[in-house]
């Protein structure tokens, strides 16, 4: 049986999000396509597509986190402009509309202050991207796991590895994608990490 080294496949993809890596078998994204990684933190879901020909673009809250960015996009990509990677609040995103064919949120979203937080950054996502184009979103979420967690106040609970973090539920994304009219590409999908938290990917697509 034939084997590629564990060190190929960590140059090639770099530590890319499983349920993303679906996308790509799925054919989504693709060579030539612009695409925003919104939250995109160290750049561990671009290290592919910044060598696949994909005009990738991030965005962040944390500057340090986007200087990481921009250097790994100078050894990956260096004719991809320093400019495409920003400093941004995700519910104010300094990009016109329609403007990606995909935008990825990932391990971002339970980070939200409030549900109004939580609502427009979904909506700035969507607001950005083209007709035809995908939002991939992995957030944590109740789902797998109700009356299991802390619950503190509204739509947030204590997590049992420390954090208070934001946590949707299937009806709230129901009711986004409803007033979004989206597609769902793909079943939601939810992880149970050892009954401490549940991680959900959510796949919309854009009439």
């Amino acid at each position: 049986m034939f084997h590629l080294p564990i060190t190929s496949l960590k140059t090639q993809f770099g530590d890319l999000d499983i349920y993303l890596f679906d996308q790509l078998l799925k054919g989504r994204i693709q060579k030539g396509m612009k695409l925003l990684d919104a939250g995109c933190g160290n750049g561990r879901n671009i290290h592919y597509l910044l060598q696949a020909g994909v005009e990738v673009h991030g965005a962040d809250t944390s500057e340090a986190a986007i200087e990481k960015v921009k250097q790994l996009a100078k050894e990956l990509a260096p004719t991809l402009p320093a400019r495409n990677f920003i400093v941004a609040d995700l519910a104010t995103l300094p990009y016109p509309n329609l403007y990606f064919d995909v935008v990825t949120c990932s391990a971002v979203l339970h980070f939200a202050k409030d549900e109004q937080h939580f609502r427009s950054i979904v909506q700035e996502l969507w607001r950005v991207i083209k007709p035809g184009g995908m939002l991939f979103c992995r957030l944590s979420t109740t789902i797998g796991l109700e009356g299991k967690l802390q619950h503190l106040q509204g739509r947030f609970y204590q997590m049992a590895h420390g954090p208070v973090w934001f946590l949707a539920d299937e009806n709230l994304l129901a009711e986004l994608e409803k007033q979004m009219d989206a597609e769902r590409l793909d079943p939601l999908k939810t992880t149970v990490v050892e009954q401490d938290r549940s991680m959900t990917t959510w796949v919309l697509g854009k009439v």
